[in-house]
């Protein structure tokens, strides 16, 4: 169980910011290599895709905090992130059959879907709330969390079924609030940063 805990763990942190896990990974995978057997592991660890995940890490740390710049990254991460989780959860799985890596593989993707939705709604709701002055801070939490998380789900593998429990529950308890967010997200409601000030001068 191990294996899968680690895995899905990692996949789920990858929701917040898969390109800061990514590295994470790439540490923990050359300090201890015996940890990551998985099918996806030697191509998650390449120099190439190394080198891929610290630019794309850098463009997210500047890009997430520029308003509106951040909605359209966020939009292309909902689905890299995913696929980010996939291999993830991959790298870490023991399974050999095909049925067990393609469920390792879901659960994966599933995972790291279920944390950016509770990412985007958090983000949401605090843009409402601040009028988007906490944009740099909430960016910066949401970076240093992945790491953490990634951390802690590979040195205490049972923490990421807490993780997993307690994303299930925000999301089927806020289910209104998600649905508002992806909503947002794709463009077919109106952002609250547009709404606030559309509704300034009429307070003025």
């Amino acid at each position: 169980m191990t294996p899968i805990f680690t895995g899905l763990g990692l996949a789920a942190a990858a929701g917040w910011n898969a390109w800061a896990v990514l590295l994470v990974f790439n540490g923990l995978a050359r300090l201890l290599p015996q940890e990551f057997q998985g099918p996806a592991a030697g191509f998650l660890s390449s120099p190439p895709l190394l080198q891929i995940a610290l630019v794309l890490f850098l463009a997210e740390f500047i890009v997430d905090k520029i308003p509106v710049v951040d909605r359209l990254w966020e939009l292309g991460q909902t689905l890299l992130r995913p696929a980010v989780g996939a291999l993830l959860a991959l790298s870490a799985s023991t399974a050999t059959s095909n049925g067990a890596l393609a469920a390792t593989a879901v659960g994966g993707a599933l995972a790291t879907l279920a944390a950016h939705l509770v990412k985007s709604t958090t983000r949401l709701t605090s843009t409402a709330a601040t009028r988007g002055f906490a944009q740099f801070a909430l960016s910066l939490a949401e970076d240093v969390v992945a790491v953490v998380l990634a951390t802690l789900s590979f040195f205490v593998p049972w923490f990421s079924g807490i993780l997993l429990a307690a994303l299930a529950v925000l999301l089927l308890t806020h289910r209104r609030a998600v649905w508002h967010a992806v909503r947002v997200l794709f463009f077919q409601l109106q952002h609250p940063r547009r709404a606030l000030r559309s509704a300034a001068p009429a307070g003025e």
